[in-house]
């Protein structure tokens, strides 16, 4: 399991399996209810994972007055998070020597996650009210920007 998120700084948490209270003791508590509690206007948003939509998490989140936004499960694609993941993606395998083992690749995703600017993600938590614009006014059809080919160069002016 591989965790960042894309709101502020973040450290790259890397992890075995993912449960929901490995998701609350390991990524929740340390990195992300007590950034949502100091900026009350935030949102989480996460995906439909078991460990995310799990009862314990569930009531965790809503005892700690964090708000959590609905999330559809055929929707990954509108998570900015899956874009950076993408990239991230790119950037390994772009790398000189890849990665020969678990190890030198849990390095690799921790460097090149610490590469990945600010700006960089910006532009692409930006990027997604142009694709929700459009998937609504394509009423459920087909949109222009289906895919994102490579975030950076779009949003290069």
């Amino acid at each position: 399991m591989v965790w960042g998120g894309v709101s502020h700084p973040t450290e790259l948490v890397i992890a075995g399996n993912l449960n929901a209270v490995r998701y609350r003791e390991d990524i929740l508590l340390p990195h992300v209810v007590h950034f949502l509690l100091a900026h009350p206007d935030m949102t989480l948003q996460h995906d439909n994972a078991t460990s995310h939509t799990a009862r314990f998490v569930s009531d965790f989140l809503n005892d700690s007055n964090v708000s959590v936004l609905p999330w559809s499960a055929k929707s990954l694609d509108f998570n900015p998070i899956e874009h950076v993941w993408d990239l991230l993606d790119q950037r390994l395998r772009a790398r000189a020597i890849p990665p020969r083992n678990v190890w030198e690749l849990a390095g690799a995703l921790v460097e090149e996650w610490s590469n990945i600017s600010q700006q960089e993600l910006a532009n692409l938590v930006r990027f997604m009210k142009r694709r929700c614009t459009a998937e609504l006014n394509a009423a459920g059809g087909h949109t222009r920007l289906l895919l994102i080919p490579h975030p950076i160069q779009i949003f290069t002016h």
